[in-house]
């Protein structure tokens, strides 16, 4: 598959016309395919929302054509390099500066020759099978205008009529065609709406609803997105995907000026009853138009069935999916001023030295895992970055008229032996030999002050080290232990544990007070009602006081001696010795509640007073439990922190520790890294299994080929970084 690929490339960098055409393709099916995606998040929006995502998308490829069919533009670029391995014969002398290998092709087959005749007419093919398609469907617009205009009539008067009450602009022309199938707007500066011979027939709603449909297409500038996605689909005629563009701007802009006409009429069911009983006649297939027309974009049933969801974002398109297509626009923007292009990268030059470490000979149970600590120390210096700073200085003083090249360093254990293997690669082969060379001798004074330095110092400072670590450790644990003296961790947790009940407890007891505090007030302002205050104070389980009694007796009795009266009224007159007894029976029943109220006021009065006073001593109990529940959860914390600093200088300790006795063990031992093998001559390397790297800017100049040699490395399996 790699090598598939690799010769795939090859020849889209061997032919630049066929690598343009590859970039189009893969370029505006990106397009398409964000646009796709982001329509589908918008599903749930309106299709005004959609269709201005498919109209970015139209414009971006229309960007994408423009500037794939002028050469002279210069947009940003997406360089895809590769390398391709060299097979040279190594030779004495070396080859001349900037001289190729010559490679031999073998026959070319059909296919190749088929990619050999694109490559050269490729672009004269597409810019004239577009022109033939563009001027195809521009004549046939032409000769159908001209049609519509001999074989039609302006619209009649209720057409006009309702045109008028609807106060479309002047410019706004109508009229009725024969033969014409479906409504249908044409022009853009001068719209013009054409009308099928059925238009007599129809009734005011019907051709309200066709006028408001294709005032919406005049409102959104319709007819201009449509010859400009006509456009769009002559200059991509070879691109399946933007005709599958096109259909779906097609269809959301009927979807889009739909929801306007529905918006601008108010009944969703008429309106799509109207689509139907339009369809109804008309023939399974129309013929193309040169214009907007009102069927023949998107099937009537699906229309239909978009109509009859329910959406609170019919005609709008909402801050959420504005922000979701401006994200969109920059996407696009970003694609659309992105070019592909397929270019060979510049050699990389491997320069190699070998280092033989020695006096690590421990034979302890822990003398593997001190080798490869070892032998990490070792690769990690080599490829830090204080060591190529000091190589680079080197460079400069002994090379000063060498030109700097970015430079990879890698250094690892040769599998199976003591050596370490350490690799520089680099544009400049000659560069990556002087840098190796400069690198390897840096490391050596380095190792060479450590080892002078390490039996003095470096023992002394960690036991000094380890001796403030002791101090540390032992201040903790005597920090730790004298709060334990004073505080036991225990019972602290136990007085934390019931001063959390308590309050859980108060708590629970001061809203049961606020509670019946609320509704003895309530009961207070309705005092005339005394079954609602009886039924309140029953609802506290608290038993009626004797007034509460009396009052509520004093209402049973007014209720009852008032429906005796009424009986009497109704039975006798109004002077009947029975009647006038009845009332002063009333009278007095109504002066016996009258004279409850006061007492009843002061009883509930002091009644709310006591019960206010509990509950300012239970918040007064609430706060104090709180705040030594406060004081004895900030003790608990206290001691979690002197129990972890105590912890973690031990750690410190014992691992100091563990590191002076290490030291010590080795301070008598010989430690050297001896240069086995300097810089080899630098050879071009390739890259095996093809990795495609993108950088969003031009490529740079070519690294020049070096005097030097250039050698191919069978076998060689290590992907190649480089730098810059």
């Amino acid at each position: 598959m790699n090598d598939l690929m690799e010769d795939l490339l090859r020849f889209l960098t061997w032919n630049p016309n066929l690598g343009q055409l590859v970039s189009a393709f893969l370029t505006s099916t990106a397009v398409v395919l964000v646009a796709w995606a982001f329509t589908l998040q918008l599903q749930r929006r309106s299709a005004r929302a959609r269709s201005l995502v498919w109209r970015i998308a139209v414009a971006a490829l229309l960007v994408v054509a423009a500037w794939r069919l002028m050469p002279e533009a210069a947009p940003p670029v997406a360089v895809m390099e590769w390398r391709v391995q060299l097979h040279a014969e190594p030779s004495m002398e070396g080859p001349a500066s900037g001289e190729v290998p010559a490679l031999i092709l073998p026959e070319k087959s059909a296919w190749q020759s088929a990619l050999l005749w694109l490559e050269r007419e490729g672009t004269r093919l597409w810019l004239g099978a577009a022109a033939v398609l563009l001027c195809w469907r521009l004549c046939t617009a032409f000769a159908g205008m001209i049609w519509l205009r001999k074989h039609s009539a302006p619209a009649p008067e209720p057409v006009l009529r309702l045109l008028h009450e609807l106060n479309v602009p002047a410019r706004l022309d109508c009229h009725v065609a024969q033969r014409l199938q479906s409504p249908m707007l044409s022009g853009w500066w001068r719209p013009v709406i054409w009308l099928p011979p059925e238009v007599s027939a129809w009734d005011d709603k019907r051709l309200l609803a066709v006028l408001r449909h294709e005032l919406a297409h005049m409102h959104r500038g319709d007819v201009a997105w449509h010859w400009l996605a006509q456009l769009t689909v002559c200059l991509w005629w070879w691109q399946p995907l933007v005709w599958r563009a096109w259909r779906s701007l097609r269809a959301e802009t009927e979807h889009a000026a739909d929801d306007a006409a529905v918006l601008a009429g108010g009944n969703t069911h008429e309106y799509a009853r109207t689509l139907v009983e339009i369809a109804a006649g008309l023939p399974s297939r129309l013929r193309k138009m040169p214009g907007v027309t009102m069927f023949g974009g998107e099937s009537v049933q699906r229309r239909v069935r978009e109509l009859m969801k329910a959406s609170k974002w019919r005609g709008r398109i909402g801050m959420g999916a504005m922000s979701l297509i401006a994200v969109v626009a920059v996407l696009l923007a970003v694609l659309a001023a992105t070019k592909v292009e397929f270019k060979p990268k510049a050699p990389v030059y491997q320069s190699e030295a070998k280092l033989v470490p020695s006096g690590l000979d421990d034979k302890t149970e822990n003398g593997e895992a001190r080798r490869a600590d070892y032998y990490g120390t070792i690769t990690e210096t080599l490829e830090s970055g204080e060591m190529k700073r000091r190589a680079l200085e080197r460079v400069r003083a002994l090379n000063p008229g060498l030109e700097e090249k970015d430079v990879e360093i890698h250094a690892a254990q040769i599998p199976g032996s003591a050596m370490v293997r350490v690799e520089a690669l680099s544009g400049s082969g000659k560069y990556a030999q002087v840098f190796l060379n400069a690198l390897l001798d840096e490391f050596i004074a380095f190792r060479q002050s450590v080892r002078e330095q390490r039996g003095e110092k470096d023992p002394q400072k960690l036991s000094q080290e380890a001796v403030k670590a002791q101090k540390v450790m032992e201040e903790s644990a005597g920090e730790l232990a004298e709060f334990q003296r004073f505080n036991n961790f225990i019972s602290l947790t136990n007085i934390n544990n019931q001063a959390t009940a308590s309050l859980a407890k108060i708590h629970t007891q001061l809203e049961e007070q606020r509670t019946i505090l609320g509704e003895e007030e309530l009961a207070m302002r309705n005092i005339p009602a005394a079954l609602t205050i009886a039924q309140t104070r029953v609802s506290t389980n608290q038993p009626l006081t004797q007034t509460e009694k009396d009052y509520v007796q004093s209402q049973s009795d007014l209720r009852r001696v008032e429906n005796e009266l009424k009986y009497l009224l109704e039975t006798r007159n109004s002077d009947h010795p029975l009647v006038v007894e009845m009332k002063e029976k009333v009278t007095k029943a109504r002066f016996l509640l009258n004279a409850l109220v006061e007492p009843l006021q002061e009883e509930m009065s002091q009644r709310i007073e006591s019960t206010r006073r509990k509950v300012t001593a239970l918040q007064k109990m609430f706060v104090e439990l709180q705040a030594e529940a406060l004081d004895v959860g900030g003790k608990i914390a206290h001691h979690a922190k002197l129990e972890k600093q105590a912890n973690e200088a031990r750690v410190t300790y014992e691992k100091l520790h563990e590191q002076v006795k290490h030291y010590q063990g080795l301070a008598n031992r010989a430690d050297y890294v001896a240069i086995q093998q300097r810089a080899t001559p630098a050879t071009v390397i390739a890259q095996s299994g093809l990795i495609p790297v993108w950088r969003l800017w031009k490529s740079g100049p070519k690294l020049p080929v070096e005097e030097s040699t250039p050698k191919s490395v069978p076998g060689k399996k290590e992907a190649v970084k480089t730098a810059g």
